[in-house]
């Protein structure tokens, strides 16, 4: 199995000790949605684009499910009882995450989606489900017990705003527990676009690495960048992952709009370049709650119908991410840091970062030509990318380089009409114009 850990640096993150971008499919339902067989296939098809690691909640979303899958658990008299479902859905996903690190795959799994947390939006939803502390811990220790053996990364809350103390100290409690039985463990925490986790939490001992969630919303755009300069600016570094961009193919702005890859690719590229570099989690919208064709629902009115996992399955944007992830490795990127001084002012929204005083790289959502602070004799090579047919571009890097005049370099538009990320390598420490 591969394991996971912080880079001596806190910015990355090394598997089996050598440094890897982190690529994680989000398929929240699959202890309760796929069969044996879809399983097997849904493996296969995501270890061969390139994905290492798998977003699961180890309980059942409900107030964001695709009707019809298994459940561990009943409510009996108003009072969850968690052995009251299913008897083989705890032995189904131990058999599930099984194959599933057989082929490679981390398994990132979330112990308390919001819904099981007092004081939350999730429990004003179902307040059937919010747990007392005694059942929590039972929860986490069972878990524990169950999946340690399959080297997790623990995920203590799900899609919480981590604005109410009383939820906070729960989803503590159950970070400290993990802590307490499984210590070499790494666990992160999964929050709303609008959170900004409290700085004591951050800066504690509570969690490893920042797990931010983007979101589908208005500003699914400008969000990747946001969030990664608030958890980047905390005093304690950590490596941060993006868990959650916008889903492809999830309807977005009260059913005017869908996201598309491009969308994706914009969410994916932007935090990484931003800082989010050690990781991404992706989603298809249809996969994540393994949706059948002719089910309900529940958040139809929100996020609109999926479509059946089957079809999700296609969508191309998996194969963009998988792209991200070999780039990231190939040049050396999962220590990038935001550098907002290498770019003039201008309205695309390009983002520019650096790993250290010799590699640079931007990210161009559109094919503009863009000025950087650069002196025109440190660049000693640029690589192009076009993301959209996932190739390097051939032209080499005297055609897209060029003095702007002022002591800086122009990086001339690309000659293909999408996104585009410039991968700048310099002479020397004098990078700066």
């Amino acid at each position: 199995m591969p394991r996971w850990s912080v880079s001596p640096s806190r910015r990355a993150l090394l598997r089996d000790g050598l440094p890897s971008f982190l690529l994680a499919d989000t398929v929240w339902a699959a202890f309760s949605g796929p069969t044996d067989e879809e399983w097997s296939d849904y493996l296969v098809r995501r270890r061969r684009q390139g994905f290492t690691a798998l977003l699961i909640s180890v309980l059942p979303i409900e107030h964001d499910r695709s009707e019809g899958g298994r459940s561990p658990y009943a409510v009996v008299d108003g009072r969850l009882d968690l052995a009251g479902g299913d008897p083989d859905y705890w032995p189904r996903a131990i058999r599930l995450l099984e194959q599933a690190v057989e082929h490679g795959f981390t398994p990132m799994l979330v112990l308390l989606w919001n819904n099981f947390v007092p004081a939350t939006w999730g429990a004003g939803l179902t307040p059937q489900l919010v747990l007392d502390e005694q059942q929590t811990l039972d929860h986490v220790r069972d878990s524990v017990e169950r999946f340690a053996r399959f080297e997790p990364i623990w995920i203590v809350s799900g899609d919480d705003d981590l604005d109410a103390d009383e939820a906070i100290a729960r989803y503590s409690l159950a970070a400290s527990e993990v802590r307490r039985l499984v210590p070499e463990a790494l666990v992160t925490w999964h929050s709303t676009p609008t959170a900004r986790m409290p700085e004591d939490l951050a800066n504690g001992p509570l969690l490893d690495l920042h797990g931010l969630q983007s979101g589908h919303n208005e500003d699914w755009d400008t969000l990747p960048q946001t969030l990664t300069r608030y958890v980047d600016g905390l005093a304690v570094t950590r490596p941060i992952i993006d868990l959650e961009p916008c889903y492809e193919g999830l309807g977005r702005f009260a059913g005017r709009a869908r996201h598309s890859r491009a969308d994706v690719r914009r969410a994916s590229w932007t935090g990484v370049v931003a800082g989010a570099a050690a990781g991404l989690g992706y989603g298809a919208h249809g996969v994540w709650s393994w949706h059948r064709r002719g089910s309900a629902f529940t958040a139809e009115a929100v996020h609109g119908v999926p479509f059946p996992a089957a079809v999700a399955l296609d969508f191309p944007g998996a194969d963009d991410v998988g792209f991200l992830r070999r780039v990231v490795e190939a040049e050396g990127l999962s220590e990038l840091r935001e550098d907002g001084s290498l770019l003039d002012p201008e309205p695309s929204g390009a983002v520019a970062g650096r790993v250290d005083e010799d590699l640079v790289a931007v990210y161009a959502p559109s094919a503009f030509a863009l000025t950087c602070r650069l002196d025109p004799a440190s660049v000693a090579s640029v690589a192009v990318y076009d993301l959209d047919a996932r190739r390097q571009d051939a032209a080499t890097w005297s055609a897209v380089v060029s003095e702007d005049g002022t002591g800086g370099i122009r990086l001339e538009q690309p000659e293909f009409p999408g996104d585009a990320l410039f991968v700048i390598r310099l002479q020397d420490g004098t990078s700066a114009a």
